[in-house]
């Protein structure tokens, strides 16, 4: 567990079954349902990710609801997961929050928050993580990491995919750097597939990525970060962080595209006031491998998309 200042703009934890309040079981699902869990400041942003394992036909329903001034909402429907597919649902909104796809979006701050997971099947969760960020307050964009590292990995670039959704798919072929540089040695075309999302049809949904990573030997989940000065912890020899990034026009020094509101990048390493990437939005594999600006990194980062990314570590 992350601990957190008073000062922290997010709130990152992981949780354990020792926090389940209530078990039921109904015509063969098994409902989890979780203890109150009060984050250390009022939120207006909640995202859970979930690591699980099934052989056969396993099916699992991750739902969450949060509480503000002893009013609770309903429960959201954030993911429903199995071996062979995964969905998100249709649109939901009310005066509480709205489902935005894998992030549960706050109208009113909250102050506390409950999960429940259906299981069916031979469905087994082996991680659940939170994080939740500050209402109304963004990452700041000092200290920088210390020491130096670079992670090689194999470049793979999502533009010279033969794929009708090649400008799409940033999310899955960033993953697949991380996966193989832990000896996955999968394909792009079958993380694709694992975590493609066919409600929106999507293929960078959060959840359903970190859900994939953790089929392949490793743990991931979502996590959001305020400060540079955090990556040594998370990329490493054992684990690497892939960065959710935002930009204008001029605004990223050398990035492999112009401009950006949403695109994933693989953060492989940093040295002296850089922040080393490998960018599958490169027009090439061979331009995947690039420095950025650690300042301006962080401003696409941790001002922008309020330092959220996903995590991939050995276990």
């Amino acid at each position: 567990m992350t601990i957190q200042t008073d000062q922290s703009t997010v709130f990152n934890t992981f949780h354990s079954p020792a926090q389940t309040q209530n078990v039921q079981v109904v015509d063969g699902v098994k409902a989890v349902t979780s203890k109150i869990m009060r984050a250390p400041f009022a939120f207006d942003s909640l995202v859970l990710s979930v690591n699980y394992r099934t052989q056969t036909d396993g099916l699992l329903l991750l739902e969450a609801q949060v509480g503000h001034q002893g009013k609770w909402s309903r429960f959201y429907k954030l993911g429903l997961f199995s071996k062979d597919f995964q969905s998100s649902f249709p649109p939901q909104q009310d005066e509480f929050a709205q489902v935005q796809t894998d992030m549960l979006a706050l109208s009113v701050p909250a102050d506390c928050y409950r999960y429940r997971i259906s299981l069916y099947g031979d469905m087994e969760v082996l991680l659940l993580a939170a994080c939740a960020t500050r209402a109304g307050q963004t990452a700041p964009c000092t200290d920088l990491p210390q020491g130096a590292f670079r992670a090689q990995v194999e470049p793979i670039s999502q533009m010279c995919v033969n794929h009708k959704d090649k400008k799409r798919i940033c999310s899955p072929t960033a993953l697949t750097m991380a996966l193989n540089y832990f000896g996955a040695r999968l394909t792009l075309e079958t993380v694709m597939r694992e975590v493609f999302d066919p409600a929106p049809g999507i293929y960078g949904n959060w959840i359903f990525n970190t859900a994939c990573a953790g089929l392949h030997g490793v743990e991931s989940y979502v996590r959001r970060f305020e400060s540079l000065a955090e990556l040594p912890q998370f990329v490493n020899e054992n684990c690497l962080t892939l960065a959710s990034i935002s930009y204008k026009k001029g605004e990223l020094p050398g990035a492999a595209i112009e401009s950006t509101a949403g695109h994933l990048v693989l953060v492989t390493g940093y040295e002296n006031g850089r922040i080393w990437t490998a960018d599958p939005a490169a027009a090439t594999p061979q331009e995947v491998v690039r420095p950025y600006p650690a300042e301006e990194f962080a401003r696409a980062w941790l001002v922008r998309k309020r330092g959220v990314a996903y995590i991939v570590r050995k276990k």
